[in-house]
């Protein structure tokens, strides 16, 4: 970037009483347009770099890194300004140094942030519109002492800023350098905002590459990276697009991601490709997610048989020889569309269809036999008195610790009649598990009762089959509300 494209830019993103230029060492301030008029033509095509910080924004010297001029913002500069954060509402900012602190003192943003002058007052910080109206009716009142100014008032405020140049942190274009340079391994989770003909706007890096490719998005566009942590964003490198395109193409692949190509080359019997770099890794991901795309859906559909993932990717290879584009919108319909058309043996008779609902109703009534006996072991798994003994039909005195067992064997099955008393009736396994699972109180539930009896001198017997209602009744009986 030369000097004089940088002025340019200068003044057409702000006004030009909102800053100034000085050269350094200096106290005279011009305007960019006078800047422009005074420059010889070297000068103005002078390679050049810029660098923001907590000691202000300078225009560089590209090769020396020498400050040639200094850009000094305005102190009457106040506005709106719209942070780019869901989760932010807009604030009011007024310059502050080399700042710009909002009118409530919590929020605070770099001066070359661009300013709105209106804000809906639904949309905007309650105490930033509060601290305006106050200060408006402070104006108007004549007998009320007029103001200091907002930078003035509010410098005391201010809770947090740009740490300065001495504490060792670097800043570029406003934002805290995270990464000094472009991480090409790091760009799929990075923010990329791609400028080009005066237009900013984010892109992934795959689309910036696929533009690039294709020509859609000139190679020496600038490209500013970012990384969004907590309620900001990190400088993380910046470069045109040829140089960030070239990053993420040379990026290599780590463990993780060459088990990731073995297992998806794998699982639809892909190609053997050359996988070296993140941006290859990239291609074969969204060839994969394609194919797994379309495989689901045809599993879903209750109208066409099953397909093999092998067979489907074969499709996905005929139809992108065909017309490479031939998915870009609906592409779960028209695959099913072409399958249908290609290959009608994959399409349900009527007759397979009620095989299918036969053999699906079998399964069912399967499941449904082998319910009992599943949900009686669950039971004994989580039962909570393991050593308890209970009384089976024709079988005699049992421990619960070892049903499991004798179903196994065959000895007991989950219709086996038990019962917990001589007293009581008999009643199915399955039954009396399900039936002390759902009611019965549990074993912290009686050690708890059988403490607070001890320390009450209670000498009541507690049995084991109590009900949760009981329970929690002799507690609540022995326990003060104060205690509870």
């Amino acid at each position: 970037m030369t000097l004089s494209e940088h002025l340019a830019e200068l003044l057409q993103s702000y006004e030009q009483s909102e800053f100034g230029l000085r050269q350094p060492g200096t106290e005279q301030t011009i305007t960019a347009a006078e800047l422009l008029q005074t420059l010889t033509p070297e000068e103005l095509n002078r390679p050049i770099a810029t660098e923001t910080g907590g000691r202000g924004d300078f225009i560089l010297d590209a090769k020396s890194g020498e400050r040639v001029f200094q850009i000094v913002w305005s102190p009457t500069r106040e506005g709106w300004l719209v942070r780019q954060f869901d989760n932010s509402k807009p604030h009011y900012y007024v310059t502050e140094g080399n700042l710009l602190v909002s009118v409530c003192g919590r929020a605070i943003a770099p001066a070359d942030s661009r300013l709105q002058h209106e804000v809906p007052a639904d949309l905007g910080c309650k105490r930033c519109f509060q601290c305006l109206d106050d200060r408006k009716n402070a104006t108007a009142t004549q007998f009320h002492p007029r103001l200091p100014s907002i930078p003035a008032a509010i410098a005391s405020a201010i809770t947090f800023r740009f740490s300065s140049g001495s504490s060792g942190e670097e800043f570029k274009r406003g934002l805290l350098v995270y990464e000094p340079e472009v991480v090409g391994a790091k760009l799929a989770r990075r923010n990329i905002t791609v400028t080009s003909l005066g237009e900013s706007k984010r892109v992934s890096i795959d689309a910036l590459r696929a533009g690039y490719h294709a020509g859609t998005i000139p190679s020496d566009a600038d490209v500013l990276v970012t990384d969004t942590r907590a309620d900001g964003e990190l400088y993380c490198g910046e470069g045109t697009v040829a140089s960030v395109v070239e990053a993420w193409e040379k990026a290599p692949l780590d463990f993780i991601d060459r088990q990731e190509v073995k297992r998806m080359v794998k699982e639809f019997t892909l190609p053997e490709y050359h996988i070296d770099s993140k941006a290859q890794f990239a291609d074969l991901k969204r060839l994969y997610d394609r194919c797994d795309r379309y495989y689901r859906r045809v599993a879903s559909d209750k109208n066409l048989k099953r397909v093999t993932k092998e067979a489907t990717k074969s499709l996905v290879f005929t139809l992108d020889e065909s017309d490479p584009m031939w998915d870009a919108s609906d592409g779960e319909k028209r695959f099913v569309e072409e399958l249908r058309t290609r290959h009608p043996e994959f399409i349900r008779t009527e007759g397979e269809k009620q095989a299918r609902r036969s053999r699906r109703q079998k399964q069912k009534l399967e499941r449904e036999a082998r319910r009992p006996l599943i949900e009686t072991r669950n039971n004994l798994t989580d039962f909570p008195h393991k050593e308890m003994l209970l009384e089976a039909k024709d079988i005699g005195t049992v421990r619960v610790r070892d049903i499991k067992t004798n179903i196994r064997s065959g000895v007991m099955s989950p219709e086996t009649l038990v019962r917990y008393r001589s007293t009581d009736e008999w009643v199915e396994l399955c039954d009396l598990n399900n039936d002390w699972m759902k009611s019965k109180a549990t074993s912290r539930q009686i050690e708890y009762l059988t403490a607070l009896q001890r320390q009450h001198g209670i000498t009541d017997t507690i049995p084991l089959n109590i009900s949760r209602r009981d329970i929690s009744a002799r507690i609540s009986a022995i326990v003060s509300p104060k205690e509870t």
